[in-house]
């Protein structure tokens, strides 16, 4: 029998995240550049690596019950073969547990030898098929070390929760990242209005419906609708509702200049753009090369013509000021995002968070000089860590240069307190996002 084509593909995308650290969504987008695949092999070659990745821990939990030797001792390769298994046995309902040992067992032959072809055999027959009765941890007793493995949490990152939220939050938040993200999507007010895309993919077979207050958003029912003459046409940009409260948090007004700081890879500084029907001037600044390509397609294919592209260090921004408006969508732990970027919670450190915390602190002060008396600037984060959020503002900002003030009313549900909006994943059901508006006093 041959290889599978789409599983043995994965294997490659799961080694280059597992032991070079590869970005996921870059491995994966590699490994379909170089081994192309049908519509129907992306879909499950994208459901098979992020699946094993976001569940990695309890695969290793479950398969060092069935292995006479340490998971540590195994060819790279054959660990990954064997997560993955682990994975479609639990989670993949269209996959045949026979299926699923055969075609490992083939994959093993192929990526090693007869040996670890029977090793995996004789392993994967031993998985359990279903999560019920499989772990021996109690939750109420032990609510760290079950997070740690039924959603696998990073035990650092699972601590922290646990002292910030204490036991049942930990395990709701832990709950509500292990799930895979909705498909979600920003209707280009330029272009369209929600109602009409919605009726416009709903007649291309992609079904969608509005599922938060965020005026632009809908979520799809299911596919991938990047084909479309809609996607094409820039009618849409895929974007979490809590990435687009940024751009209405800033309300942008026609006539202003405004910067977009961190911009790339063009979401928020799109979405200001059309709030503000292109008749504002938007600078996106970004240094970061790998992103810009992104961020040029993006304003293209979305008719933002109002949006300049700059490649700067907003470390050391190349402006003179005299913004109305800018946004400080600052480079962060990501923890918000990790329902999308479950490699993240791999690739993270301890000390990555104060790093990171110092950085936006510097982000902030160059935006609060670039800003005009009287100005606005919204600072931006995908995480909600105490030192990256409200503590980065206090620590950035003298006392009494800027005040809180509060975005449109219809932004209450996420309101924390005055001017300061807080997205949480166990509630919302969005990404995790912080965000502060703050209004620049005259001198």
């Amino acid at each position: 029998m041959p290889i599978d084509k789409v599983r043995d593909a994965a294997i490659d995308v799961l080694l280059r995240v597992f032991e070079r650290n590869v970005r996921l969504d870059d491995s994966l987008d590699r490994t379909l550049r170089r081994r192309p695949q049908s519509d129907r092999g992306r879909r499950f070659m994208t459901q098979l690596v992020y699946g094993t990745v976001r569940h990695k821990a309890l695969c290793d939990h479950l398969l060092a019950g069935c292995l006479h030797q340490s998971i540590d001792d195994l060819p790279k390769p054959i660990l990954a073969v064997l997560r993955m298994g682990v994975f479609q046995a639990l989670f993949c309902d269209q996959v045949p547990f026979p299926a699923m040992v055969h075609t490992s067992v083939d994959l093993a032959k192929k990526r090693g030898h007869a040996g670890t072809a029977r090793l995996t055999n004789a392993v994967l027959k031993r998985v359990p098929q279903q999560l019920d009765g499989a772990l021996s941890i109690d939750p109420s007793t032990d609510p760290i070390r079950y997070a740690t493995v039924r959603y696998s949490i990073p035990e650092w990152i699972a601590e922290r929760w646990h002292a910030e939220r204490g036991a049942e939050g930990l395990l709701a938040l832990s709950a509500a990242f292990n799930e895979q993200a909705p498909r979600t999507i920003r209707a280009n007010a330029l272009r369209t209005t929600p109602a009409h895309l919605q009726r416009t993919l709903e007649k291309a077979g992609f079904p969608s419906k509005s599922c938060t207050p965020v005026p632009d958003e809908l979520t799809l029912a299911a596919g991938m609708p990047i084909k479309t003459k809609s996607y094409l046409h820039g009618d849409f940009i895929f974007q979490d509702p809590a990435s687009m409260i940024a751009g209405h948090v800033m309300d942008p007004q026609p006539g202003e200049r405004i910067l977009d700081l961190c911009a790339a890879p063009g979401g928020k500084s799109t979405h200001i753009a059309a709030l503000a029907d292109n008749k504002a001037t938007v600078i996106a600044a970004d240094q970061e090369p790998r992103r810009m390509n992104r961020l040029i397609e993006n304003v293209e294919r979305l008719g933002t013509t109002s949006v300049r592209i700059v490649c700067s260090d907003g470390l050391h921004p190349p402006f003179n000021g005299g913004f109305d408006r800018v946004l400080v969508d600052a480079p962060c732990s990501g923890l918000g995002t990790m329902r999308r970027h479950p490699d993240l919670k791999w690739r993270l450190k301890p000390t990555d968070i104060p790093r990171l915390a110092e950085n936006q602190g510097t982000l902030l002060r160059a935006a609060a000089d670039l800003c005009e008396n009287g100005g606005l600037v919204v600072y931006s984060v995908c995480t909600f860590t105490p030192e990256e959020t409200r503590s980065v503002v206090e620590a950035a900002l003298p006392p009494g240069q800027f005040e809180e003030e509060d975005g449109p009313a219809w932004l209450e549900p996420w309101r924390v307190s005055r001017g300061t909006y807080q997205t949480d994943p166990a509630v919302h059901s969005l990404d995790g996002f912080f965000l502060m508006r703050l209004r620049k006093r005259s001198s």
